[in-house]
């Protein structure tokens, strides 16, 4: 399934300063068929055709998969209360930040071409999370929406925001002779 904002990067990112950073930011963890928004569906399982080939991201990956799990199996219980599905999505939020300033760092010194467009994709998730993390607080979100969102995040992020410039990612270059 295409994500929508995916979409718009590729679709523009041969054409500089055609992206729409609005539609981007509105877009970023909204599935392509609002239809099946909120179907339930599981976190993806790590597997090695999802390693972008850096054994640290890959690590911060896998950790992210896995908060997304503990969250989804919250979300899945009665009995659990705002405070704990908020600790949960928290925990996400802080693992998020941490992996995409490092991704964004590796992306800028190996010279990536797409990543003003990538780091518009982590500014808009990191918005997103952060309205989810407000609706928490104050008990407007439902939890199947809640889940629908996460689940779709979890599931385009690797695929359609990492693989596609793992070249990039492999490694944190050395600092280069001179010619």
């Amino acid at each position: 399934m295409d994500h929508p904002i995916f979409a718009t990067i590729h679709a523009t990112s041969s054409s500089p300063g055609r992206i729409k950073p609005k539609q981007l930011l509105m877009n970023a963890m909204q599935p392509k068929n609002p239809s099946k928004q909120h179907r339930a569906k599981p976190i993806p399982k790590w597997s090695p055709s999802l390693s972008v080939g850096n054994a640290k991201l890959d690590e911060q990956h896998i950790t992210l998969l896995e908060l997304g799990r503990d969250l989804m199996r919250l979300l899945e219980t009665d009995a659990a209360s705002p405070h704990q599905i908020h600790g949960a999505l928290e925990d996400i939020v802080r693992q998020s930040r941490l992996h995409d300033t490092l991704e964004e760092s590796i992306l800028k010194a190996n010279g990536c071409p797409t990543l003003v467009e990538h780091k518009l994709v982590h500014h808009a998730a990191r918005s997103q999370l952060a309205n989810l993390l407000s609706d928490v607080v104050r008990g407007t979100v439902e939890k199947p929406v809640l889940s629908g969102l996460i689940a779709d995040w979890m599931g385009h992020h690797i695929s359609e925001n990492d693989l596609p410039v793992k070249d990039y990612l492999k490694h944190v270059p050395r600092t280069r002779a001179a010619a």
